[in-house]
Order: structure tokens, then sequence, then C-alpha cells
């Protein structure tokens, strides 16, 4: 979703046919990769579709939700809030359930064209964070802040939203608060291994 700069109104997501406009290095690199790969695949005469898909949690585990959970229990041993950004939104996307869609494009001979494949729904980190705590059951006070306070070695964007393509022969994601709950007992389970450690 980095290959968007987040300036627009939030009245919709990006559509794969929106001018690409990245604001920062990283979707920069993105969109350079997806201009090389139509390239190398133009030269061959061969088809290529591009799946582009955003905010992905999921194994092994360095993503949103396990960072979150960490954070939020250190700031309940220290007596303290939570802050969490709350007008940086995007689309919580399993990984499990990108591989699923990309599996059935293979299926259904899908390999032409940028698609965008995100679960269904949109949410700030504050909305992603109280979605979390609320399903594993964390009780902690956050206290929401702007992502221009934020200190982040990147700028991403502030409405990072995709607009799910409609992939004929695929089904589209489920909402990413359900997919959220099917990753609970992975993450509890890295949880308990953490702690044992």
């Amino acid at each position: 979703n980095e290959v968007f700069d987040g300036r627009r109104a939030h009245d919709r997501g990006y559509r794969p046919d929106d001018l690409a406009t990245p604001a920062n290095p990283y979707g920069a690199s993105k969109l350079a990769g997806e201009e090389a790969a139509a390239a190398a695949y133009r030269d061959r005469g061969a088809n290529l579709a591009v799946v582009r898909t955003s905010w992905l949690f999921g194994p092994p585990g360095s993503d949103f939700p396990t960072k979150i959970l960490a954070a939020a229990a250190a700031a309940g041993a220290e007596r303290r809030p939570l802050k969490v950004v709350a007008d940086e939104f995007g689309s919580p996307t399993f990984t499990h359930d990108v591989a699923e869609a990309v599996a059935a494009m293979l299926g259904a001979e899908v390999r032409r064209g940028v698609q965008h494949v995100v679960n269904a729904g949109i949410g700030s980190r504050a909305d992603w964070a109280r979605e979390l705590f609320r399903q594993v059951g964390v009780d902690v006070t956050i206290e929401v802040m702007s992502l221009s306070d934020w200190p982040r070695p990147s700028t991403p964007p502030a409405w990072g939203v995709l607009e799910p393509t409609e992939i004929p022969g695929v089904e589209p994601l489920r909402p990413w608060q359900q997919a959220l709950a099917d990753y609970l007992p992975l993450l509890r389970r890295q949880r308990t291994v953490t702690a044992a450690r």
C-alpha cells in the first residue's frame, strides 16, 4: 500500500488504476519492483499479475499484533497508558488469507494486471489494537496520538487503504476482525513460549 502517498480524502480505498505516488523510499522500492517485473515479463511476451496488499499479520509473528501485545504488557507493568496512533488507516490483512487468494488466482489463471488483495474492512492502528485487546482479553489504557507525533524512520501513508479487487474465480477476503480471531491461537502459543524462555 505504500506505493500510494496516503494524501487523498478518506472517501475510498486506492484502486489498482489510481496513480502510484510513493512518499517514502520503501514505497518507491516497491513501485520500482512492480515496474521491473512488468518490463521483464513484457520483454519475454509473458503475462504477469502483481498482488498488492497491506498491513500484513501472521506467522512467524514479527507483526503489529505481536509487537502491540508486548508493548501493552510493558505499559501495564509500568502502570502507564499505551500510546497508539489513531490517524493512520489501513486494511489489516492475514498472511494465510493472502496465500489462499494467490493460490486461487493461479487456479483461476488470473495472470494479468495489478490486484489489491486485502482483508475486508478499514481500521486505524488504534482500532486494530483495541480489537486485538478485546479478543485477547487484555485490559490496558490506550492514549491515542497522531502519526506526526510518532517517531519512525519512515513516513507511512496516513490513508493506506487498498480497495479490494474483484477477481473472477477468487472469493473476497473476509473481514480483518474475523481473520485476527483465527490468528489468536498462534499468538497465544507464541506468548507462552516467549514467557517460558
